[in-house]
């Protein structure tokens, strides 16, 4: 397991992302596939790998720290965690199970009870719909803040949209769009649409590192001046670690450099800590971060944000 801890039993099955053991001391146990760091088999069983039409009868082998998948040909594959195994079956299946469907929900709520009266609430999340060599991720931050004396509201939000394919354990190509508003600000919407090359370092419970490089087209639309488009090289970064058993650490970022306008970069990140609360709850603190070194006449140059919420994920 990721924790270390060593479960020993007969495998009755994996299958949706569930790992069911019969144990001699406690029955029958169900493990979330994603915490199983390897596993060891004395025998062989029908093992099917994401990406694959069906099964075959594979041995597994464990050197502690990779999985070791051994072939009925006896060609052996090394994987730094257990999450290319689709499907685990004692006797012939039909088709692999491959889908694996995740997500969070973030809720805030502030209240500023100040010269003017104001309730501000935010609702974030995310859903990713994996087989792991293709992954969908669909992400959204909405935010509408409420001036209780004058009875006016603004509001800001965030769509995002990836499509990731591996062809390694480690490489992959991504694609993404994002649309960002503002009702208040300057600049009223920025529409990015591009394309990556990606690498993925590690990707496991306690710790997670992905980068891309790659091209993006950005459309800015603003209040007060003349919309802009531009072509930049983008470069991103996922990073994730477990911190202790209940404490999280995340930073997600995106770096652009226009292009056709000299000297311009444009950095859109995010960072804080996940608290767990219980398997499901936990409480985040997120810092937002938007810089453009060379911001039109009137806008600002910096645009930061703190919020707390509680989140839940399934």
């Amino acid at each position: 397991m990721e924790n270390g801890d060593v479960i020993s039993g007969k495998i009755k099955g994996l299958e949706a992302g569930k790992l069911t053991i019969s144990t001699k001391y406690a029955g029958d146990i169900t493990i979330n596939w994603r915490h199983v760091r390897s596993l060891e088999t004395n025998k062989p069983v029908w093992v099917g790998l994401i990406g694959e039409k069906e099964s075959q009868p594979r041995q597994l082998k464990s050197n502690g720290e990779q999985l070791i998948v051994v072939d009925p040909d006896g060609y052996e594959r090394s994987f730094t965690a257990a999450w290319p195994v689709a499907e685990i079956r004692r006797e012939k299946p039909v088709l692999a199970s491959a889908w694996d469907v995740t997500g969070k929900v973030n809720f805030g709520l502030d209240s500023d009870q100040g010269k003017d009266n104001e309730t501000t609430f935010t609702l974030s999340g995310n859903l990713d719909i994996n087989d792991e060599w293709n992954k969908n991720s669909l992400k959204w931050d909405i935010e509408i803040e409420q001036e209780e004396d004058s009875n006016t509201s603004t509001k800001e939000w965030e769509l995002g949209y990836a499509y990731s394919r591996y062809f390694t354990e480690h490489w992959f190509v991504q694609g993404s769009l994002d649309q960002e508003y503002d009702s208040t600000d300057d600049l009223r919407s920025r529409l990015t649409v591009g394309g990556a090359v990606g690498y993925r370092f590690k990707e496991t419970v306690k710790e997670t590192i992905i980068t891309t490089v790659g091209l993006t087209h950005l459309w800015e639309d603003y209040q007060e001046e003349d919309n802009q488009k531009s072509l930049a090289i983008s470069s991103g970064l996922i990073y994730r670690r477990k911190l202790i058993d209940n404490l999280e650490y995340f930073f997600n970022s995106k770096l652009f450099y226009r292009l056709n306008s000299g000297q311009q970069w444009l950095f859109d990140g995010e960072h804080g800590l996940r608290v767990g609360l219980s398997d499901n709850l936990s409480l985040n603190l997120t810092h937002y971060l938007d810089y453009d070194n060379v911001p039109v006449d009137g806008a600002e140059k910096t645009s930061s944000q703190i919020k707390v919420g509680i989140g839940y994920s399934w």
